[in-house]
């Protein structure tokens, strides 16, 4: 048989393959592989291109490694169908790293149309908990169509769910913010969660919810119940929640646990003397506990403690229409120590004095002297 040019060529780039990849030491010869059917050749050298094209079509940017899985864990309970026919499936969702996060779940589905082939679809949700804070629980819960007349599509099956994202968030947990007031037996026809939400914190807190997990007699959990949105709580406000279960599910609920408070975080107001107030908002990921103002010191206080065990930044920002940036208005001291502070920072909207501060590890105090120098 003549060898065609082509053949020739692929001949030599298979060699060069093989070189790379040092496949010699194998015990493949030269004269197997220019013996070889060009019909053979053809595929090995398209291989690498297939992988090539699998690793571009797959960025890692967008993947979630198997170490970022562990940061956080979904324990998932058996689904059952709800009161308005669709499937629900529940559980809760562990934060076990030390950075605040903000989860988005999956859970994959397969469903028929007519007389099409069966298709997966993907659903979404998310924990109860907009920011999962670290160590902490979350209660979720999909709600799944299980037929939709309309399109004619039906529910064959459900899968595992999935984590499908997170972002690390530098949102600060303010320990002591409310007081929960509630029974965790079911009360009522519905077996609601009931009870008051206090508002102990000097600034208003807003879109305040209340949830919870659902257990039977076993301990298991059965369903995860969401309060009411409460728009506005303010500073010593205390107001009534009710978190009603599925009606499918309320009789074997036994007592409710994990209840917990979600809120949307974002700036704060903090009112000093002669109810003037101060705009403030802080980043990183750290636990606040015991803020408030002290008129005889002019001082914001607080006691801070940084989720990462070594320590780590804490930014903190006060807003005023006052200060013209000339001079430093504020001091701080971490511990009963004077620390220096960054220089500060105009945006569009105003005045802000920014202060980036480091944490050591453990528990610390904070006082912040000065505050009525922001305001009129």
């Amino acid at each position: 048989m003549v060898e065609s040019a082509q053949t020739r060529l692929f001949v030599h780039v298979i060699m060069a393959i093989l070189s790379m990849v040092s496949l010699g030491s194998s015990g493949l010869s030269r004269k197997r592989v220019e013996n070889m059917p060009t019909a053979l050749i053809i595929p090995i050298i398209l291989l690498p291109s297939a992988i090539l094209t699998m690793v571009i079509s797959y960025p890692y940017a967008n993947a979630i490694t198997e170490n970022d899985g562990k940061v956080v864990e979904i324990d998932v309970k058996s689904p059952f169908r709800g009161a308005d026919g669709e499937i629900k499936l529940m559980g809760v969702v562990h934060n076990t790293g030390d950075t605040p996060l903000e989860v988005k779940l999956g859970v994959n589905t397969t469903t028929t149309t007519g007389n099409a082939p069966e298709k997966t679809v993907m659903e979404e949700a998310a924990p109860y908990s907009r920011v999962l804070y670290p160590y902490s629980v979350s209660p979720f819960k999909f709600s799944i169509k299980s037929t939709d007349p309309q399109s004619q599509t039906t529910l064959n099956g459900i899968g595992k769910p999935f984590l499908i994202s997170f972002e690390k968030l530098s949102t600060p947990n303010y320990d002591g913010l409310v007081i929960l007031n509630y029974t965790n037996i079911p009360f009522g026809e519905n077996a609601a969660l009931v009870g008051t939400v206090k508002n102990s914190a000097p600034f208003e807190l807003r879109d305040v919810a209340v949830y919870a997990s659902a257990h039977d007699k076993n301990r298991t959990q059965v369903d995860s119940v969401k309060s009411n949105i409460i728009p506005v709580l303010e500073p010593g406000q205390e107001m009534a929640f009710t978190a009603i279960p599925d009606p499918t599910s309320e009789s074997q609920i036994e007592y409710y646990s994990c209840a917990g408070v979600d809120m949307n975080p974002q700036m704060n107001k903090l009112i000093i003397e002669d109810n003037r107030v101060v705009r403030y908002d802080f980043e990183g990921p750290v636990a606040i506990r015991d803020l408030k103002y002290d008129n005889a010191s002019d001082s914001m206080l607080f006691g801070v403690k940084h989720y990462n065990p070594d320590g780590g930044p804490l930014g903190i920002k006060m807003a005023s229409n006052e200060y013209s940036g000339s001079q430093n208005p504020l001091s701080i001291m971490l511990d009963g120590n004077d620390l220096s502070i960054d220089r500060t920072a105009t945006n569009d909207n105003g005045k802000v004095l920014t202060m980036n501060i480091v944490i050591p590890p453990k528990e610390h105090e904070i006082q912040i002297i000065g505050i009525s120098n922001l305001v009129s």
